[in-house]
């Protein structure tokens, strides 16, 4: 696999001409900017992984991507804002992902590039049912 020789040089190269804005925040950390989508990767084993879900940057805030079971919304940790979505947002989103995994050399599974996979789902169907 390639990230497994990948050098952070080699990767800023490959990230850069993608398009793509790098920074180090810390040795053995990146972090990729492009449409508004934020990732993290950290070296793990002599290969750049990702270090959590991509974020989507929704006023200035790194937002997550939450199912609610009606609606989908950006979720923010640390004040715990919520964000409608919209379905351009999700599509730039799931876009930046497949670009970040296709770089990295990493699969796609089924579901993934379906773009339906949540960093967060809150919903119960059996809560509130009147059988529980």
């Amino acid at each position: 696999m390639a990230t497994e020789i990948a050098s952070a040089q080699d990767l800023r190269r490959q990230f850069e001409q993608a398009g793509f804005v790098m920074a180090e925040p810390q040795p053995g950390r990146l972090e990729l900017k492009k449409s508004g989508c934020v990732c993290h990767l950290e070296r793990q084993e002599g290969r750049w992984v990702r270090s959590g879900p991509p974020y989507f940057v929704v006023r200035g805030v790194n937002c997550q991507l939450e199912d609610r079971g009606y609606q989908k919304f950006w979720y923010s940790k640390p004040g715990e804002k919520r964000f409608p979505i919209r379905k351009v947002d999700l599509e730039i989103l799931h876009r930046f992902d497949e670009e970040v995994r296709y770089i990295l050399g990493q699969r796609s599974l089924y579901n993934e590039s379906l773009g339906s996979t949540n960093a967060r789902t809150v919903y119960d169907r059996l809560t509130g049912r009147p059988d529980r």
